[in-house]
């Protein structure tokens, strides 16, 4: 027996498997009546589970440190009374001057962790912290004492959250043919559509944190699109229409 879920949508291979490992955590929590916690899921794959769950009239709870946190794990099958974060997931910190999410990421990776072991990293002027699987919070505190050329020493946020502010946008607008992905790169990044394409071909372009590589996909209002070395974006709606049957947009860029 499993649960009842369709993955045919998901055209990215690796998302897909990441997906089916966070499924296979719900059916044994379902089969077995037990609380089961996943890895840290991006909001896309936050999104399929919960909607599998729902589906499967099973009950989940996702955690990752704050409200606002992208990634975060799941709790399936959690009692109906408050649930102590520290349980689940911890939250580290550090004192830091000139380091950057990159750099912290890839130290985490260099102690050969799996990224879905770790969950969002929020890097300020001075300070950083970051949500990581409580089963390898000691081993990365005694461990990474160092990020590029600076020595640090990290320990456990007493509060067990993140600290993390409502994301900022700059307001935008403008013209487009039509609402295929690759017009959309194009006008975001004021380049031409033959480098908006290659872009998306690459995999440089995630759409509500999937990747896709068709130039041609229809993208919906209200999609988010991230763009490598460029930024988030967000197409909020179509405003109106040109003499020309060009659409009038306004979008966003996460500032």
């Amino acid at each position: 027996m499993s649960l009842d879920y369709n993955l045919d949508f998901i055209t990215d291979k690796a998302k897909k498997s990441s997906i089916k490992k966070a499924v296979a955590i719900l059916e044994r929590a379902y089969f077995t009546n037990t609380e089961q916690v996943s890895f840290f899921l991006d909001p896309y794959e936050q999104e399929v589970i919960e909607s599998i769950a729902r589906k499967n009239n099973m009950d989940i709870l996702f955690i990752g440190g704050n409200e606002l946190a992208e990634r975060k794990v799941f709790v399936a099958n959690y009692y109906y009374e408050p649930l102590n974060t520290e349980n689940y997931i911890s939250i580290l910190e550090f004192n830091q001057l000139g380091l950057a999410h990159p750099d912290v990421l890839g130290a985490l990776m260099s102690l050969n962790l799996n990224r879905e072991s770790i969950g969002d990293i929020i890097v300020d002027d001075n300070k950083c912290e970051f949500a990581i699987l409580k089963d390898e919070a000691s081993f990365v505190k005694y461990n990474l004492t160092k990020i590029k050329r600076e020595g640090i020493n990290i320990d456990f946020k007493e509060s067990n959250t993140l600290d993390i502010e409502k994301p900022t946008y700059s307001d935008h607008t403008g013209f487009v043919s039509s609402l295929r992905l690759d017009n959309l790169v194009a006008l975001f990044t004021h380049s031409s559509r033959s480098k908006a394409k290659e872009t998306i071909k690459y995999k440089n372009v995630k759409v509500n944190y999937e990747i896709i590589d068709d130039p041609g996909k229809t993208i919906a209002e209200e999609s988010m699109i991230s763009i490598r070395h460029e930024g988030r974006f967000v197409f909020d709606k179509i405003t109106g229409e040109s003499k020309k049957g060009n659409y009038h947009i306004t979008y966003r860029k996460l500032t």
